[in-house]
């Protein structure tokens, strides 16, 4: 769990306090007074800025996304059962997120589509066919699961056709499995400017202005965005990744860029965990949670 999972989890626990606030001025206005990490959200914050989503009332300090969870749920039950499967991670996710499922808190749209899918097919009631085409970062949890189990990439593409089956997700995981193999030869900037060419055709532009423009509010404008979306959110993360050089600069350069903060993190604090420490400070404040 050291060493991708952990420095995700935390990543993504460090800045829930202000994730899904788009406006990131109103986060700059925020930060002027007080650091923005670590936080519990306060409703009077999603309430002042001019775009923001208030999912998560009821979430305690260390407390990370529902994409989190879903991180920390894959990793125990992989690591418990060998052969693991698309079916029982189908299973698992339909037991978290069904009506009156284990799962309390904030139910993204991919969840609830998925669990009414199976609710009706177990009642024999008939729906539309529901697409399963989602595009949410949710879609790289079982790849970060699969790099810390030292798992075949390929396990991750069939494990997150549960919910997309957009081929884009496995040349995306390709991509990331040549930076995180030389990243520690070569350095981040460079492993990065090799890569990019090996994502995906249709995201080659923003993927290479990503690295070519220094200012993030001028690249969001022109070629990404701030939400979860991966068509907005790798291109994002690659910018971050790239003109940053520590887990604990890109954690804060990545909060104050607002919208789907701390599932980026997830992305960003696996990766810079293989080059820089993870604060140790930063992990003491969470690990109580995050062990669960």
């Amino acid at each position: 769990m050291e060493k991708y999972i952990l420095p995700a989890l935390i990543a993504n626990a460090s800045t829930l306090g202000i994730h899904w606030i788009y406006d990131h001025k109103y986060i700059e206005k925020i930060a002027s007074k007080q650091s923005i990490l670590f936080l519990t959200q306060d409703p009077k914050h999603y309430e002042e800025a001019e775009n923001a989503y208030y999912s998560y009332p009821n979430h305690n300090l260390g407390d990370v996304t529902v994409q989190g969870q879903i991180l920390k749920w894959l990793y125990h039950a992989m690591k418990e059962k060998r052969g693991f499967t698309q079916l029982d991670y189908s299973k698992l996710l339909y037991q978290k997120f069904k009506f009156g499922g284990t799962y309390q808190g904030y139910v993204e749209s991919y969840a609830k589509k998925h669990a009414l899918t199976i609710s009706a097919k177990s009642l024999d009631v008939d729906i539309p066919v529901l697409p399963v085409m989602d595009d949410h970062l949710v879609g790289f949890m079982p790849y970060l699961v699969c790099k810390e189990l030292e798992i075949d990439t390929k396990k991750a593409w069939e494990l997150t056709q549960v919910y997309s089956q957009d081929e884009d997700y496995y040349i995306y995981f390709k991509m990331f499995d040549q930076l995180f193999e030389l990243l520690p030869i070569i350095g981040l900037k460079k492993a990065i400017e090799k890569v990019i060419n090996l994502g995906p055709q249709k995201y080659q532009l923003p993927l290479h202005k990503a690295i070519e423009i220094n200012d993030p509010n001028v690249f969001i404008q022109d070629y990404s965005g701030r939400a979860c979306a991966i068509k907005y959110s790798i291109p994002l993360v690659i910018h971050i990744l790239y003109h940053t050089n520590s887990y604990r600069e890109a954690i804060l350069y990545n909060a104050l860029l607002g919208g789907a903060i701390s599932d980026r993190n997830m992305l960003i604090g696996a990766v810079f965990a293989q080059i820089t420490e993870v604060p140790k400070d930063w992990k003491d404040k969470v690990i109580h949670q995050l062990m669960l």
